[in-house]
């Protein structure tokens, strides 16, 4: 079975590169990204069409669609967006659902099979030794105003909190900004496989998430990555983070509802890491979601 998982050249969707890996181990699967195909590629000879979506998509009734939703989607009237692709997408064979809360955001009303996949752990951040502390803290992840990234900055401009390095893209108004600022290092943006390097030279993760939908239902890939390389968790106060902390006996510094990054009696606060790590390797993650089992099954 030929699987082609379409991805524009610009999508980071490092779960693409985990079902590749975790496919092609199969006699069964030949998986295919399709940013790496040469241009002008023939789509027919692929028998599933895997998509992450957005609006719109292929239509084939001689091919397995699979619609994969990571995510609700954000920026401005979000519920509105949910309803029109729920509505107005194609018709796929399967979907695939980051958990139970984006299902419900979805509401879609057909009978189309599904399953829950959630966020993996990449083995690199499982291998990665220790090394010698650069900062203070780390924040992995988008640098947006929509994730108001910019408050965080903007906590360190007002008195000494210590080194900040931050890893991913970053708006070109909060980057101008604070470029200058001495306890801040943007890196930009890097290639997937340097990202436990540089983590790991921090003492704390910073795990900085609006409490606002939908951000505050969905999994936080970074702080699985920051547990598994032994960071120190520093999170603001939402819905998943609080149940994630119930559900795997751990404990988090929390910041105040303001999101001002104070950070007063961090050295004395006891934190606790019983994330087993290890059990969200990809491999297992995706042996729980059953993928090969519903590809199959489908194609009967």
């Amino acid at each position: 079975m030929k699987v082609l998982f379409q991805r524009s050249e610009q999508a980071f969707l490092p779960e693409i590169d985990a079902y590749i890996e975790y496919l092609n181990q199969d006699q069964r699967f030949q998986a295919f990204d399709s940013s790496k195909l040469e241009a002008g590629y023939d789509i027919e000879v692929y028998d599933v069409i895997w998509e992450f979506k957005g609006f719109g998509g292929i239509q084939s009734n001689q091919q397995l669609i699979v619609h994969e939703y990571a995510s609700l989607s954000t920026g401005k009237f979000p519920r509105t967006k949910n309803f029109i692709k729920s509505r107005y997408n194609p018709t796929p064979d399967l979907r695939i659902f980051l958990n139970e809360a984006v299902h419900r955001g979805f509401n879609f009303k057909d009978q189309v099979e599904y399953t829950y996949r959630d966020m993996g752990i990449d083995s690199q951040f499982l291998q990665q030794t220790t090394t010698q502390k650069e900062f203070d803290y780390v924040y992995v992840g988008s640098i947006s105003k929509e994730r108001e990234i910019d408050q965080l900055l903007q906590s360190f401009t007002q008195k000494a909190n210590g080194k900040l390095c931050l890893v991913g893209s970053v708006e070109d108004d909060i980057y101008e900004s604070y470029k200058n600022h001495p306890d801040l290092t943007f890196t930009g943006k890097v290639a997937y496989h340097e990202v436990p390097e540089i983590a790991t030279k921090a003492v704390y993760g910073l795990n900085y998430m609006p409490d606002k939908y939908p951000f505050n239902f969905q999994t936080s890939t970074k702080l699985l990555e920051y547990l598994a390389l032994g960071l120190k968790i520093i999170t603001t106060n939402y819905q998943w983070v609080n149940d994630f902390q119930k559900k795997h006996d751990s404990q988090f510094f929390t910041l105040g509802k303001d999101k001002v990054f104070d950070v007063t009696g961090i050295d004395e606060f006891e934190f606790k890491n019983h994330f087993k790590a290890e059990e969200y390797t990809w491999e297992k993650v995706l042996e729980a979601a059953q993928i090969k089992e519903k590809l199959l099954h489908q194609w009967q």
